[in-house]
């Protein structure tokens, strides 16, 4: 009962159509991020790691396709980093365009790049409602030829929940992902105890 969404989180889910969007540019909402590598050289072999250490400890972003963007990890020392920012991957044979939510703290390798919301109001939430916006309106559009810079990202458009003042709906967007999590964690839960009963009778007949 604790994962399973309320009446009034299914209806928010379900009033997506009711909702009222408005277009925006997508470099009217955010800034890219020029974050560097703070060693005079690097050395791919002894600067960074393909596992989280406490040496390594930073998330840096690049072509990865999954795992949230994240393929290798440096040390915090070496790398300029932000939080609450989206990743796009600009170049990849099947990552060109994936968009990312990093909150945490993130630095860039390579063949990616971080931007950051130009407004306030910032929740781990609305970024993933945005990661999935604007990956909905770029990723049929760039390719491995074509690549997703932000000098082209920046002009594409997405359609976004307002309110009645005109504003962004940070309020819907926060609470339709809040909600989403509850269903998705609902039937994660669901499946493990078919999949734990079903055992237990194979376990029994034997």
């Amino acid at each position: 009962m604790t994962f399973s969404p309320s009446i009034r989180e299914r209806e928010r889910v379900n009033s997506d159509l009711s909702l009222k969007f408005a277009e925006f540019k997508i470099g009217e909402l955010f800034e890219k991020l020029e974050l560097k590598f703070l060693k005079s050289k690097f050395e791919k072999e002894k600067d960074i790691s393909k596992t989280q250490t406490q040496e390594f400890n930073l998330p840096l972003v690049n072509a990865k396709d999954g795992n949230n963007g994240i393929m290798y990890f440096g040390r915090e020392q070496d790398f300029q980093s932000a939080e609450m920012t989206l990743d796009i991957v600009n170049d990849g044979a099947v990552s060109t365009g994936n968009v990312y939510a990093q909150p945490q703290k993130t630095g860039v390798l390579y063949n990616a790049y971080l931007i950051k919301p130009n407004f306030a109001y910032v929740t781990k939430e609305n970024l993933l409602y945005f990661a999935k916006s604007i990956e909905k309106s770029i990723k049929h559009k760039f390719s491995y030829e074509n690549k997703a810079s932000w000098n082209k990202v920046k002009f594409e458009k997405i359609k976004l929940p307002i309110n009645e003042n005109g504003e962004l709906n940070f309020d819907f967007m926060e609470n339709f992902i809040k909600a989403i999590q509850k269903l998705v964690i609902k039937d994660v839960v669901l499946w493990a105890d078919k999949k734990i009963n079903a055992t237990k009778q194979v376990i029994a007949k034997h």
